[in-house]
This record gives C-alpha cells, structure tokens and sequence, in this order.
C-alpha cells in the first residue's frame, strides 16, 4: 500500500513558514505545505475549500493541523473524501482563549502584534530554551501578517464552536496537546471527545512543531503504527512506501 501525503494546515499566521523545523524532520515523506491567502473570507468553509484546492492531485491524505488550522480540518474532512486521518496540533474546536470573548478584537489584535519582541515570543510561543533563530523566524512571521487579516482570524475564533464537528467525525484523530501551552486555555476535549480521538501530551509550548518537532513526529509514528482506530486494535496507518 502507498504512504498518505502529509497535508501540514498552517496557524494562525497561514503562511506555512514555520513548518520548517518540522519539515526537516519528516525527510523524505511526501508533504505538501498549504498556505492561506491573507485575503481569504473569515469563514471556515472558506479556508477548508482553499486547502482541498491546494492539495491538488494527492490521493490519500493524512492532515496535520497546527492551532487554528484544527477546525478547518474538521471542516475539510467532510469536504474531501482523500483525508483518512487527522492530526491537530495545540488546537481546540472553541474559541482558545477567555480574554478573546471579551476584548474588543482591535485591542487583541495590537497585543498580538506586540509579541513580536523577543522575550515575548520566547515566553509566550516557543520556551524559554528557544534559539534565536527560531525566535526570529516567528517574529519576522507576526511582522508580515497584515493587522486586518490578523483580526479578521481572531473575529472567526471569538465566535468558533466546532465541537459537535468533532463528536461527529470517525476519522481516526490524534490530538498533540502542549502541556506547557499560554495561548490555548480551551482544551479540545473538554466537552467533547469522540471514540476515534487519542490524545498525547508532548512536554512542550504551544508551537509544538516548531520547539519538539522530533517528539511530535514520533508521537505520530507510535499512534499510526499501534492503530490509529482506537484502543481496541484499530487499523494501521502506513506513514512510509512498503
């Protein structure tokens, strides 16, 4: 049987640049890297339609959904029937953040934008032990995001509730949740948590990709070849050609 193709849904930056870490990991694994159009309508179906056009010719697909990709996932599935399997990565199917409900979106948007210091995005994104390179190529990422499609995206997660999607999907669904996580204060199976979804705790920040990518590759790998349909023996996801 032939491998899936990677299909990495990026943050809430879109630009698929921050995937680098990850990418050097994987190899040689066939993945395709979807990037969002800063002037992308502020709807799910939006987002989910412009990623199964990005996947363009791929046959079996497995996605790996970081943050706020994780509900245009649940969203993709039901549109394209190539996706076989889900990983979400630091995400959450509602809206990830208190303070998100009741600060006026414009005020979240300039804090956000303030992060691009470094000490910030050390604390708050990446850890403490982060190397400056990497705490570069985020700031340089929150720089170029123009600040209207940065509200616009957080206007979408203020009102998202995605969590009867995810009770609904029977796709085999891995959650990597970051133990160490300051953005994300909704997790994703408080309330909801179907049969096919397992869960692993990686001992990291919230850009989990990005600060243990290898750990986060091999959580995948464990779960893909112990059965990726639950607790009771599920079927095999081949991550590699025979």
């Amino acid at each position: 049987m032939t491998s899936p193709r990677w299909i990495l849904l990026p943050g809430l930056d879109g630009s698929g640049r921050l995937f680098t870490p990850f990418l050097e990991c994987l190899g040689d694994v066939d993945a395709v890297v979807v990037r969002y159009p800063d002037d992308l309508a502020a709807d799910l179906d939006a987002y989910a339609k412009h990623a199964a056009t990005a996947i363009g010719e791929a046959g079996r697909c497995l996605i790996v959904a970081e943050s706020f990709s994780g509900p245009v996932a649940l969203r993709l599935q039901r549109l394209d029937p190539r996706v076989e399997a889900i990983v979400l990565v630091a995400s959450f199917v509602r809206c990830p953040h208190p303070l998100l409900r009741v600060l006026p979106i414009s005020l979240v948007t300039a804090l956000a934008r303030r992060t691009a210091f470094r000490l910030a995005l050390r604390m708050s994104c990446l850890g403490r032990d982060a190397s400056d390179d990497r705490v570069d190529a985020l700031r340089d990422v929150v720089r170029a995001l123009p600040a209207a499609t940065l509200s616009a995206r957080l206007a979408l997660l203020r009102t998202l509730d995605e969590s009867a999607a995810l009770c609904a999907t029977h796709l085999p669904l891995l959650h990597l949740r970051a133990r160490r996580d300051r953005l994300v204060r909704v997790p994703i199976v408080r309330d909801a948590r179907p049969a096919s979804l397992h869960e692993v705790v990686v001992d990291g920040p919230h850009f989990l990709l990005q600060a243990c990518p290898q750990a986060c590759l091999e959580a995948i790998a464990a779960w893909a070849a112990h059965g990726i349909g639950g607790n009771d023996g599920g079927r095999t996801l081949r991550l590699h050609p025979d």
